[in-house]
């Protein structure tokens, strides 16, 4: 799984709704997609670590 920073809101199926400006996971497909779409683009690690560590602090573990 690729990890995707969402430049939009993105749905995603099963009505997943990615906020835009967040770190999400994305099959190699849909990331084609959504490069493809100027939708998405990989994350930077800065930007991984601070979604991991933002879910962390929602979730009380942080």
């Amino acid at each position: 799984m690729a990890k995707l920073y969402a430049k939009t809101q993105i749905i995603l199926p099963g009505d997943v709704i990615v906020p835009k400006g967040s770190v999400f996971d994305a099959t190699p497909q849909q990331a084609k997609q959504f490069d493809h779409l100027n939708a998405a683009r990989v994350a930077t690690a800065a930007e991984v670590k601070a979604a991991e560590e933002a879910q962390a602090k929602a979730d009380g573990l942080a």
